[in-house]
């Protein structure tokens, strides 16, 4: 038997080979995908609020004109603690004034001297004035224990009799009103129980 040569088998297994069956070139890896940044945060703007706290007394004088005491003229001290709060254009400066810690121990002391009569008065209370686009002015409200006088020409009582009792005070802008109940406590004649009465305005 014939020796088959190298040039024979060469071809031989060339042949035998098809084109499909040769290997292809591994694919080559997707391209990765890029990892997107989280949104950057906006840091928030800082507030503009300011806020002054310190004790305080506040001083107003007004005229006014009320029962039993006739034509008025007060004048009311406020002491305790006070707050100036500023928030762009707008402002807030208040005065509390209750015997607690957190008023600094305030009080409110009114005089009172009228045609017919005088009043001291020592309460509680508080006040603000506002500075802002829609309002403008102050506001105010207090509870007072009131020590009334009559002399001169007291409306609904007699002069020389002494009175004592609770008010309500309530303020806007510089108008005053104040309504409470007094009682006779010393003096002859005269109304035992009297509605008091005032209607002011704020100098």
């Amino acid at each position: 038997m014939r020796r088959a040569g190298p040039l024979v088998v060469m071809a031989s297994l060339v042949g035998l080979v098809s084109p499909s069956a040769a290997q292809e070139p591994p694919a080559a890896p997707p391209p990765a995908v890029a990892e997107q940044a989280p949104p950057a945060t906006v840091p928030a703007s800082r507030s503009t609020t300011e806020m002054t706290v310190d004790k305080a007394t506040h001083l107003t004088a007004g005229m006014g004109f009320g029962g039993p005491l006739g034509a008025t003229a007060s004048l009311r001290i406020l002491h305790g603690l006070g707050a100036d709060v500023r928030d762009g254009k707008d402002r807030v400066k208040a005065v509390c004034a209750v015997p607690i810690p957190h008023c600094a121990q305030g009080f409110t002391f009114q005089v009172d001297a009228g045609s017919g009569g005088g009043k001291l008065s020592l309460g509680v209370g508080a006040r603000a004035r506002v500075e802002e686009p829609d309002f403008r002015g102050t506001v105010g409200v207090g509870l007072r224990a009131s020590l009334a006088r009559t002399w001169g020409s007291p409306i609904g009582t007699d002069p020389d009799l002494t009175y004592l009792g609770p008010e309500l005070d309530l303020s806007i802008v510089k108008v005053n009103l104040n309504v409470g109940v007094l009682w006779r406590v010393s003096g002859q004649g005269g109304a035992s129980t009297l509605f008091s009465w005032g209607l002011g305005f704020g100098l």
